[in-house]
């Protein structure tokens, strides 16, 4: 062979090198295109119907190249805890554990906010996830900044911080989409501020939402803009939920004093449902007498049990966490009473008309849904869906993602 004929063969050996390293490499993108990616976003307090209050860019090209629910059902109560362990587990408040923001357990103590994942009793979604082989990150969910039972996510960002801006937590998850295989998650679940706090000190109809509602919404563009940029849309499911909606309430009653003025120690917790501990559980007669007289002056509509009587459908009963006495009450009424000053300011700005916001009341009221939006992978823009229930969206999840859902879940993929 000549020095010609041996370049001429030395050429066209790299040159199929060349071709087939290209090969490879398409091969890697498509496999990784088939890797499923899903991305849950909650934004706080977003009734079903606010997306409608103005023009949202971001909003509207979900339910535009997606799909919107008519709502989406919480379970007992509809408060922002609760919902978010319902929406990780597929399961309720009775299986799940979590019965409120605030709680009682008899073994334990109270929980108030707690970053703890072990007070959850079923398996969420992002350690259901990672026990089948998929790596999960989370970005300030209920539940999600300590382990649970030992096991934990590939990536959580804790501790929380309600100050966050909602433009670091984009751009750590579109951090977090951009990996490379086999570190890049295919699970993320990020709690966003929503509108909760507009709605609760504003009122559940304030033309202040609508700001507050542009800042999200400016941020889930840039959101979608990043997935648009890294062309990762053929695998990435993009779904938008919320933990309950808002309607309005008066200041809280204060069912604690009344109790303890009428000689009946007792520790109340809760607002639109206030479980009832007594000191003594054999006075539950007698402090029954107390609570219906407050119902008939201060809360008409109100429904009292005892702990061990809680309708079935409500999913409420837990073995150490439920009152000796439970009262749920209709809205506007609550007895999340306000002490001090705050309580005395509530009060006044009441009588001169100012409007509050809450929630937690029985998730079949209207202005209790809230909000079900997917686009992308997986997502039928044709399908036309009704109301859907939270404990729906961990089955959901974990379809488009191609494993079993949590070990504890009930619900059904929505589609």
């Amino acid at each position: 062979m000549n020095d010609s004929q041996y370049y001429k063969t030395l050429l066209k050996s790299v040159a199929w090198q060349h071709l087939l390293l290209l090969a490879g490499l398409l091969l890697s993108a498509a496999a990784l295109a088939d890797k499923p990616i899903v991305i849950v976003l909650s934004w706080d307090g977003l009734r079903h119907d606010y997306p409608d209050l103005a023009d949202f860019s971001g909003l509207q090209r979900l339910e535009q190249e997606g799909v919107r629910a008519l709502g989406l059902r919480a379970g007992w109560p509809s408060n922002t805890f609760p919902g978010h362990v319902s929406l990780a587990t597929g399961t309720y408040a009775d299986r799940h554990g979590i019965v409120d923001n605030r709680f009682y357990d008899r073994a334990r103590g109270v929980f108030s906010y707690s970053s703890d994942a072990d007070w959850m009793e079923a398996e969420p979604l992002w350690i259901a996830a990672e026990r089948q082989g998929i790596r999960a990150a989370t970005y300030f969910w209920v539940g999600s900044e300590s382990d649970w039972r030992g096991q934990q996510q590939s990536y959580r960002i804790a501790p929380f911080d309600g100050g966050r801006l909602e433009a670091l937590k984009v751009e750590q998850i579109l951090a977090w989409l951009g990996l490379s295989e086999p570190a890049r998650p295919q699970l993320i679940m990020s709690y966003w501020a929503g509108v909760d706090s507009i709605g609760h000190d504003y009122g559940a109809d304030s033309q202040r939402l609508s700001g507050q509602l542009a800042d999200q919404d400016y941020q889930l563009q840039r959101l979608m803009r990043g997935i648009d940029e890294l062309g990762l849309w053929a695998a990435t499911t993009l779904i938008l939920v919320s933990d309950h909606g808002m309607t309005l309430t008066a200041p809280g009653i204060d069912l604690a004093g009344t109790l303890h003025r009428a000689n009946i120690p007792a520790r109340v917790f809760g607002g639109a449902i206030a479980h009832v501990f007594l000191e003594d559980p054999e006075r539950a007669d007698a402090a029954s007498v107390v609570i219906e007289k407050v119902i008939a002056t201060q809360c008409p509509g109100a429904e009292l049990y005892p702990g061990a009587g809680l309708p079935d459908q409500m999913r409420l009963r837990h073995p150490t966490r439920t009152g000796d006495l439970v009262v749920v009450a209709p809205p506007p009424c609550n007895f999340n009473r306000r002490q001090g000053f705050g309580g005395y300011t509530q009060n006044l700005l009441a009588d001169l008309g100012w409007g509050f916001g809450s929630h937690g009341y029985d998730p079949n009221h209207p202005d209790m849904a809230g909000v079900f939006m997917a686009m992308g992978r997986g997502v039928d823009a044709s399908l036309k869906l009704g109301e859907v229930r939270q404990i729906d969206v961990a089955a959901t999840v974990s379809r488009l993602l191609g494993i079993a859902p949590p070990l504890q879940s009930e619900g059904q993929p929505i589609w």
